[in-house]
């Protein structure tokens, strides 16, 4: 390609030269002409030249019509650009500054669109055949219709499809299991996948073989895993002695037969897969037998891979036809569940539109903040315009056609705008790993977020329509130039046309910034007030562990024994003042269910309440307070009968309206008997911190799996690793796993407000700050132009504060115009945002002062440094200047 470029500039060079010697061949002749009428030699050549016309526009024209993709003229007119740039570094670097923010901050958010929404699965080969397929309850609405596939109806499409070359199914939520590594244990995090999905997904493995379906035959007594890349590297130090060898998962043993290749972890966006076992090995890791012939069981993603790229309607119409079949097979009076198609890709199809939606609205918002940032600079080279028409007539004189000015000044701009692409480039890199650290410790996500080809290409194309945008209006304005006029002028001043512009960009730099700090201060005040929003618990010196001894297969007895010798010990420890055990805690990702009534068998009035396992000194250890009766006893925790529940303040308002509920029976859905109600505790947040009053009833009967909260006197911090060495000490072989402090799970409940809190705060103080940049600019441009009628005033008897009035005038009119546009556009903007909002309304009156105020005492800032420097104008100086 260099040498390409290198000959086609060495043929336009020869082609110039010879242009230029036919012009000399021209005026030689029109000279003899000239010489044989009886001219002078010096008369024959300015006659001979006159005739001729302008050599210059002929040159120029010719260039035209050479092509306008011409490299070597592209390339003249960038290293002229680079001498304009570098005469101003200054302001130049300013700009840059200011349009990297802006282009980084775009593309930090599109690499999570990227690697959320478009990148496809790593280590996957024809990932554009694959489709994924959710059952659909045709009568509902919204997220709530769409349901993962049961095993039954999974195994009848498989063995029906003719469309596909096979269709496989996945675990969506994956399996912890322990690992018994050398009589200790330690947590993994596995897949269940069916037999196929390897052959189906073209995987191959770098050591061994993968699954195979016979691994995923029922009654199978084999069991069988395929290693992940990083497992076997990182804890297997990479044997390939490894496969055939037996890991001790969950107190079952299985044959290692092969590891997977590097980079591959699934079809599931963010999955950190150990390991990948056979569906029909489900038993082992949820001790729920049913699930594989349950049809109430929805638990399993289905992908399939199409013949052809093109075969995804033919795929559909297949795929519903065998809903239809399964419904009338099974003989249900349940809804019918069509099948919907979707191209594969990580986030699940259902969950596109919302994510979609997310990222959406987060490129909208720094989209605003970019655009701020090409108003400043376009208001920059407006002002650089007019101080450049000397320039632009002299060019035009000489013959640059419009088009050729219009070239210059965008190539500039494209100049200024690719510098910018460039350090937005790095800016999006830091900034998506910070983003990365908003995401709450507890999540185990491991979201792979890379600078590829998609990023990179999206940051070019950024760049180039930012460069075209803020540079095209000037470069419109510079180039409509009337030479004669310009060049007879003894100083150059701002046209009403450009100064209109360039205020009507201030106006539209202080609306734009009005609407986002406007959001920015909302998000802001709703993060502080979710983050002293009563949850109805205490948030501070708890520590917590997630257990499941019942995945090691171990006996009721053998589980209750475990829970209490480790209770007892957890107890014994220094600092900790109370524990106790819950199913699992409110405002988390786990949620039960069911009905409370007045009555047994079907009850009209019935509640729909949210269900608590907890046992006795839960409320205690928790900070719940109890607001009359008593807790749980042992004996009613551990019983198999709901003979005695707590409810909440809710529960007990609807059910006994002004009355005392202690002493009173209900009975929960299902329960042949009635449960007394021994305790009533003070309402709390269960599922987010913004929702209202929800009724709920506290009982006993915990599941294996289990959460142990303790409470310390002290820093909850220092007690985790304490915990983990009890659990050690009373069974080796188990793990606990979400060991954690209350504040480290409080950011996921948190994780809404805080997110869009930081983003829009961010995008505020950016705006704000190129705002004041952009009128400070304007308003010091306005005062250097009108130097010389400053002079004049202050010479005729205007006083200081006269020039400050005019000066500071200019720049709060503006100001007030801005406001005034911005805030009813922000009355609009941020109801959008009322779905995040905690504990303010999406038009706080009082929040739209305070950033109406802010900006103006901003802007007055802004306007003053200049005005103070047009108030020291001495007139004798200001009446030379030009």
């Amino acid at each position: 390609m260099l040498w390409s470029r290198v000959k086609g500039q060495a043929a336009q060079g020869r082609e110039d030269e010879g242009f230029d010697e036919e012009i000399r061949e021209h005026i030689a002749l029109l000279e003899e002409r000239y010489t044989a009428q009886g001219m002078s030699a010096r008369d024959a050549a300015r006659a001979a030249r006159r005739q001729f016309g302008n050599v210059t526009v002929l040159k120029e024209r010719q260039r035209v019509q050479r092509g306008l993709l011409s490299p070597a003229e592209w390339w003249r007119d960038v290293r002229f650009g680079m001498r304009m740039l570098a005469k101003r570094p200054i302001s130049n670097t300013a700009v840059v500054f200011a349009l990297a923010l802006g282009i980084g901050m775009n593309a930090a958010v599109f690499t999570f669109v990227n690697a959320l929404l478009l990148r496809p699965p790593q280590g996957v080969i024809g990932t554009n055949k694959l489709i994924e397929v959710w059952l659909h309850n045709p009568k509902s609405n919204g997220i709530e219709g769409y349901l993962p596939f049961n095993y039954p109806d999974y195994a009848y499409d498989r063995d029906h499809t003719r469309s596909l070359d096979g269709l496989l199914a996945f675990d969506g939520d994956g399996e912890n299991a322990i690992w018994n590594r050398g009589g200790t244990g330690e947590i993994l995090h596995g897949q269940l996948v069916s037999g196929n999905l390897f052959p189906l997904l073209g995987v191959n493995v770098v050591a061994g073989r993968t699954l195979a379906a016979d691994d995923d035959k029922l009654g199978n007594p084999r069991q069988v895993v395929v290693l992940s890349y990083s497992f076997w590297k990182q804890k297997l130090g990479g044997d390939v002695r490894v496969v055939g060898r037996t890991l001790m998962l969950n107190g079952a043993a299985f044959t290692v037969v092969g590891v997977a290749p590097a980079g591959f972890t699934g079809l599931m966006v963010g999955a950190d897969t150990d390991f990948w076992a056979p569906i029909t090995a489900q038993g082992q890791f949820t001790h729920d037998r049913g699930m594989l012939t349950s049809r109430d069981s929805h638990w399993l993603i289905v992908a399939g891979k199409m013949r052809s790229a093109g075969d995804r309607k033919s795929v559909q119409a297949e795929m519903h036809l065998l809903a239809k079949q399964v419904h009338l097979t099974d003989g249900s009076k349940d809804d019918f569940l069509d099948s919907v198609v979707y191209p594969l890709a990580l986030v699940p199809g259902p969950y596109r539109g919302y994510v979609g939606a997310f990222t959406g609205g987060l490129l909208a918002v720094f989209a605003l903040v970019l655009l701020i940032a090409c108003m400043n600079a376009g208001s920059l080279l407006l002002a650089r315009a007019t101080g450049r028409a000397r320039e632009m007539a002299t060019r035009a004189a000489l013959g640059a056609g419009r088009a050729r000015l219009v070239r210059q000044m965008l190539v500039e701009s494209l100049m200024l705008a690719a510098i910018a692409g460039a350090a937005g480039v790095a800016i999006a890199w830091t900034t998506s790993r910070l983003l990365m650290e908003l995401k709450p410790a507890n999540i185990p996500i491991a979201l792979a977020i890379p600078l590829d080809w998609r990023v990179v290409l999206f940051t070019a194309a950024v760049s180039a329509a930012t460069g075209v945008v803020f540079g095209l209006a000037p470069a419109l304005r510079a180039s409509a130039v009337e030479a004669a006029r310009v060049l007879k002028e003894e100083s150059q001043t701002a046209g009403r046309k450009k100064a209109r512009m360039r205020n009507a960009l201030v106006v539209a730099q202080m609306a734009t910034c009005v609407v986002l700090l406007a959001g920015a201060a909302l998000c802001v005040r709703s993060l502080m007030n979710a983050n002293a929003i009563d949850a109805g618990f205490d948030t501070h010196h708890i520590a917590l562990a997630t257990l499941d001894p019942g995945s090691l297969g171990y006996t009721p007895d053998k589980i209750n024994g475990f829970y209490a010798r480790l209770l007892e010990r957890v107890q014994r420890l220094p600092g900790v003042t109370s524990a106790s055990y819950a199913q699992f805690l409110p405002l988390g990702t786990a949620q039960s269910g069911t009905s409370a009534g007045k009555q047994l068998g079907k009850d009209p009035n019935a509640l729909a309440v949210d269900e608590y396992r907890v046992e006795p000194r839960f409320f205690r250890t928790m900070g719940i307070p109890l607001l009359r009766g008593r807790d749980l006893t042992e004996k009613e925790a551990d019983s198999d009968k709901p003979d005695a529940v707590v409810i909440n303040e809710t529960l007990a308002r609807r059910l006994w309206p002004g009355e005392d509920p202690v002493g009173r029976r209900l009975t929960l859905g299902g329960e042949k008997i009635m449960s007394e109600v021994v305790g009533v505790v003070k309402n709390g947040k269960y599922h987010t911190l913004g929702e209202g009053p929800a009724a709920v009833v506290f009982r006993g009967t915990l599941p294996p799996a289990r959460t142990l909260v303790v409470r310390t006197a002290g820093d909850s911090r220092t007690l985790l690793d304490e915990v983990q060495r009890e659990v050690a000490i009373v069974d080796p072989l188990m793990a606990a796993r979400q060991v954690q402090t209350i504040e480290e799970y409080m950011a996921l409940p948190l994780f809404p407000a805080r997110t869009m809190g930081w983003l829009l705060g961010v995008s505020g103080i950016l705006a704000v700050v190129m705002t004041a940049i952009g009128l400070f600019g304007v308003i010091a441009y306005v005062v250097s132009q009108r130097t010389h009628e400053i002079g004049v005033r202050m010479a005729l008897g205007a006083r200081r504060s006269d020039v400050l009035k005019m000066v500071m005038g200019q720049g709060l009119r503006l100001t007030a115009i801005g406001l005034g546009i911005g805030l009813g556009a922000a009355f609009g903007a941020t109801r959008l945002l009322a779905p995040v909002l905690y504990g303010i309304g999406a038009n706080d009156p009082a929040t739209m002062l305070a950033v109406a105020v802010g900006l103006a005492a901003i802007a007055l800032t802004a306007c003053y440094l200049p005005a103070r420097k047009a108030m020291s104008v001495d007139p004798s100086v200001a009446l030379r200047y030009e």
